[in-house]
């Protein structure tokens, strides 16, 4: 009881007080000496200051360890397989939720427009009200033309992920575990309520060091719950396919690739890695950023803060005023051709793509007069091997020539399945349904092919022929469809095609033989690669900084 009276007299500035609780006189006055007794008090607040600081030191390394343990029981519970209790619970409640999907699909069945204005409504809004992973796949599927109708991905795209907020205790427990330290030690500045939600983590801004940065935190037992309910999305996809005029959906396909691709943003530190490489990759482009790691965990991301507006606003603004300023056209050229640059480079150079390439994850700065790109957001990638990659550009390269066989041949190297499950008679009818869709719709360069139109018809046929296709060229087919919608709002009358027609054609003649009317050459598949990247791509480079450039010079 002495020692804490002695420190808060100490730290209030005030002598010591006396046995009758007045303060000593003339104990400070000046000149005056302190009191012989006074010099027997340093010794007890000097041991009274070291044992407060010796118990808060020891608090905050149980706090710390318990962080850390907890952080480790979540990892493990994520990679465990989930409990037959865990699966039945929920279960249960995901059977009541959709319970008006099932009662109905009869009737959906027996009534086709029931089906599309009705049913397909309440299968998104039970989705929307099934969890974060239900409303994940949901906009996933909705991306999937090639799988589900046109009115369905229409009701899909527009589901909103209500995504939850973690509350401010699993945030700092999480972090600190990360930090090795508490909260407030390591940085300046935290914000404790966070800036955005997704499905799998939220985002806070702090301040390290007087520089801005962000902080992503992966919500509470993400991952085990993500197990869970993609079983259950496996199960439910069997059920429904097994339903009389509802095989045709393919639900299984869709599902087992989502799970795959949902897998890998659970790990924030693996979405760190993606964005360590995608900054390698892009080390010379001075007007592209990625956000830079700077500590990673399972758990969280420390990252640089990436400033600017997001596309997918000014592409909204663009197309509901349809009249821009000079400042904005000039701002959506840069934005389209750029663009454009950075997804054929990850196709054709790096073989390695972001997987959500679209306006909603690209942000302009155009602080000081420079224009620079943002991209956000790394959670998914896809590694493109030389098939893929060489199947999917041939496709592009196709159009570009107007080659309908090609066309036709490249897609049905999107999945090997294809070969084995399509017969002769039913690859000769899809062969004959591109060359028609050709015919009307793609007649090559410079010709103003809608080269959106024309992807969304082949995606059409894909449905209606059951072609398979996997998840990655999926990914490529949909970043390519929100590129073209950029431009479309951004800088109309602008063609994808053709702005992307010096690398396609230098990379058709040099290492693609799809399509091509001679013979493959020797030298092609030991030379043309080589040739392609290190002496033709910086030339076909600038001819399409040269193309663009005149592109803009006549639109604007």
């Amino acid at each position: 009881m002495l020692c804490l009276l002695l420190v808060q007299t100490a730290a209030a500035g005030l002598p010591p007080a006396t046995p009758g609780g007045a303060v000593g006189p003339r104990a400070v006055g000046r000149g005056a000496k302190a009191p012989a007794s006074m010099s027997n008090v340093a010794p007890l607040l000097s041991f009274g200051r070291r044992s407060m600081e010796a118990a808060e030191v020891e608090r905050e390394a149980r706090r710390l360890a318990a962080a850390r343990s907890a952080m480790a029981a979540e990892d493990l519970a994520g990679g465990l397989s989930p409990s037959l209790g865990s699966l039945v619970a929920r279960a249960w409640w995901l059977s009541v939720v959709f319970a008006p999907v099932y009662g109905t699909c009869g009737l959906a069945w027996l009534v086709p427009a029931f089906r599309r204005r009705v049913w397909y409504r309440l299968l998104t809004t039970c989705l929307g009200a099934s969890g974060a992973c239900f409303v994940k796949w949901a906009q996933w599927s909705a991306t999937r033309s090639d799988l589900f109708p046109d009115a369905l991905c229409a009701e899909l795209g527009g589901l909103q992920a209500d995504a939850p907020r973690h509350g401010w205790s699993h945030t700092r427990c999480l972090v600190e575990a990360a930090v090795g330290c508490r909260v407030e030690d390591y940085f300046e500045a935290f914000e404790r309520r966070p800036l955005a939600s997704g499905s799998i983590a939220q985002v806070h801004r702090a301040s390290r060091r007087g520089v801005d940065v962000a902080v992503k935190v992966r919500h509470p037992r993400v991952a085990f719950q993500m197990r869970v309910d993609s079983r259950l999305m496996v199960l439910g996809a069997k059920c429904v396919e097994a339903l009389p005029g509802l095989r045709g959906l393919r639900l299984s396909d869709t599902v087992h690739q989502f799970s795959a691709s949902l897998a890998q943003q659970s790990r924030l530190d693996r979405e760190a890695d993606a964005l360590r490489a995608f900054e390698r990759n892009f080390r010379g482009w001075h007007d592209v950023n990625f956000p830079r790691p700077l500590l990673a965990t399972p758990g969280v991301i420390v990252e640089s803060f990436a400033r600017g507006t997001l596309v997918n606003g000014l592409a909204r603004d663009a197309k509901v005023r349809g009249d821009l300023t000079p400042r904005e056209r000039r701002n959506g050229a840069h934005l389209v051709n750029r663009g454009e640059d950075i997804y054929l480079k990850m196709l054709l150079e790096d073989k390695l793509m972001h997987a959500d390439l679209h306006p909603g994850n690209l942000l302009l700065d155009d602080r000081g007069g420079a224009l620079r790109i943002n991209v956000v957001d790394a959670g998914m990638v896809a590694v493109l091997s030389d098939d893929e990659c060489e199947a999917f550009v041939g496709l592009i390269e196709a159009l570009g020539a107007a080659d309908a066989a090609a066309a036709a041949r490249c897609v049905r190297r999107f999945d090997p399945a294809n070969d084995a499950s399509m017969s002769d008679d039913a690859k000769r009818a899809f062969d004959a349904d591109v060359a028609a869709l050709f015919a009307t719709s793609c007649r090559g360069y410079g010709t103003g092919v809608d080269f959106g139109e024309v992807v969304r018809g082949v995606l059409t046929l894909i449905r209606a022929h059951r072609v398979r296709i996997s998840a990655v060229y999926a990914t490529l087919i949909i970043n390519a469809l929100c590129l073209d919608g950029m431009a479309g709002d951004l800088l109309p009358g602008y063609s994808v095609l053709d702005g992307a027609r010096p690398l396609l054609s230098t990379h058709r003649w040099l290492v693609s033989d799809r399509g091509a009317p001679r013979r493959t050459k020797w030298w092609r598949p030991r030379l043309g690669p080589a040739l392609f990247r290190r002496v033709c791509l910086p030339v076909a480079w600038r001819l399409k900084k040269i193309h663009d450039a005149r592109v803009k010079r006549g639109i604007m």
